[in-house]
Protein backbone atom coordinates (compact mmCIF):
# COMPACT_ATOMS: atom_id res chain seq x y z
CA UNK A 1 0.00 0.00 0.00
CA UNK A 2 1.36 3.60 -0.79
CA UNK A 3 1.86 5.73 2.05
CA UNK A 4 -0.35 8.70 1.80
CA UNK A 5 1.57 12.03 1.50
CA UNK A 6 0.11 14.88 4.05
CA UNK A 7 0.09 18.89 3.60
CA UNK A 8 0.01 21.21 6.66
CA UNK A 9 -2.06 24.41 6.47
CA UNK A 10 -1.82 27.33 8.90
CA UNK A 11 -4.62 29.53 8.83
CA UNK A 12 -6.35 32.48 10.48
CA UNK A 13 -10.07 32.40 10.96
CA UNK A 14 -11.55 36.22 10.70
CA UNK A 15 -14.80 36.55 13.26
CA UNK A 16 -17.10 38.98 14.80
CA UNK A 17 -15.75 39.80 17.80
CA UNK A 18 -16.75 36.23 19.27
CA UNK A 19 -14.21 32.86 19.97
CA UNK A 20 -15.32 29.74 18.02
CA UNK A 21 -14.27 26.59 19.29
CA UNK A 22 -12.23 24.34 16.95
CA UNK A 23 -14.90 21.96 17.62
CA UNK A 24 -17.65 23.63 15.86
CA UNK A 25 -14.86 25.02 13.13
CA UNK A 26 -13.37 21.26 12.38
CA UNK A 27 -17.62 20.86 12.10
CA UNK A 28 -18.55 23.57 10.00
CA UNK A 29 -15.53 22.26 7.44
CA UNK A 30 -16.46 18.88 7.66
CA UNK A 31 -20.21 19.38 6.45
CA UNK A 32 -18.86 21.77 3.64
CA UNK A 33 -17.03 18.92 2.84
CA UNK A 34 -19.68 16.60 2.85
CA UNK A 35 -21.89 19.06 0.88
CA UNK A 36 -19.85 19.71 -1.97
CA UNK A 37 -17.79 16.87 -2.46
CA UNK A 38 -19.72 14.07 -0.58
CA UNK A 39 -18.32 11.15 1.76
CA UNK A 40 -15.75 9.56 -0.11
CA UNK A 41 -13.46 12.71 -0.89
CA UNK A 42 -14.24 13.74 2.51
CA UNK A 43 -13.01 10.34 4.10
CA UNK A 44 -9.86 10.17 1.44
CA UNK A 45 -9.53 13.45 2.60
CA UNK A 46 -8.47 12.59 6.27
CA UNK A 47 -8.81 16.15 7.57
CA UNK A 48 -7.57 16.60 11.19
CA UNK A 49 -6.93 19.80 12.91
CA UNK A 50 -3.69 20.29 15.63
CA UNK A 51 -2.61 24.02 17.34
CA UNK A 52 -5.77 25.26 17.32
CA UNK A 53 -5.55 29.04 19.65
CA UNK A 54 -8.95 29.93 20.30
CA UNK A 55 -8.20 33.06 21.42
CA UNK A 56 -5.96 34.25 18.08
CA UNK A 57 -8.07 32.43 15.95
CA UNK A 58 -5.44 30.99 14.49
CA UNK A 59 -4.45 26.95 13.87
CA UNK A 60 -3.23 24.25 11.67
CA UNK A 61 -5.02 21.47 9.12
CA UNK A 62 -3.93 17.80 8.30
CA UNK A 63 -5.14 16.35 5.20
CA UNK A 64 -4.44 14.57 2.11
CA UNK A 65 -1.74 16.24 -0.08
CA UNK A 66 -4.17 15.19 -2.97
CA UNK A 67 -7.42 16.89 -2.05
CA UNK A 68 -5.78 19.65 -0.55
CA UNK A 69 -7.80 22.23 -3.13
CA UNK A 70 -10.65 20.84 -2.19
CA UNK A 71 -10.18 21.09 1.46
CA UNK A 72 -9.02 24.97 0.95
CA UNK A 73 -12.64 25.16 -0.95
CA UNK A 74 -15.07 23.29 1.41
CA UNK A 75 -12.88 25.68 4.51
CA UNK A 76 -12.98 29.06 2.40
CA UNK A 77 -16.63 28.57 1.54
CA UNK A 78 -17.49 28.34 5.02
CA UNK A 79 -19.91 31.94 6.01
CA UNK A 80 -20.97 31.71 9.29
CA UNK A 81 -20.61 29.07 12.07
CA UNK A 82 -23.34 29.18 14.61
CA UNK A 83 -24.53 32.46 13.35
CA UNK A 84 -20.99 34.23 13.90
CA UNK A 85 -19.96 35.71 10.31
CA UNK A 86 -16.82 34.26 9.94
CA UNK A 87 -14.17 33.81 6.89
CA UNK A 88 -11.46 31.26 6.11
CA UNK A 89 -8.07 32.96 5.54
CA UNK A 90 -5.15 30.43 4.91
CA UNK A 91 -1.78 31.66 5.36
CA UNK A 92 0.81 29.11 4.40
CA UNK A 93 0.97 25.98 3.39
CA UNK A 94 3.26 23.10 3.44
CA UNK A 95 4.75 19.15 3.67
CA UNK A 96 5.93 19.31 7.78
CA UNK A 97 4.71 20.86 10.45
CA UNK A 98 8.28 22.05 11.73
CA UNK A 99 7.93 24.58 8.11
CA UNK A 100 4.79 26.12 9.52
CA UNK A 101 6.10 26.78 12.50
CA UNK A 102 9.23 28.62 11.78
CA UNK A 103 9.54 32.22 11.62
CA UNK A 104 9.53 34.16 8.51
CA UNK A 105 13.38 34.95 7.29
CA UNK A 106 14.24 38.98 7.21
CA UNK A 107 14.20 40.26 3.98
Amino acid sequence: MKKLRRRYVSFRLHTENKKISEKDLTTSIWNNLLSIYGEVHSADSRLYMSDYDKNQSTGILHCNAVLLREVLTAACLIGSIKGIKVCFEPKKTAGTIKSLRERPRPQ
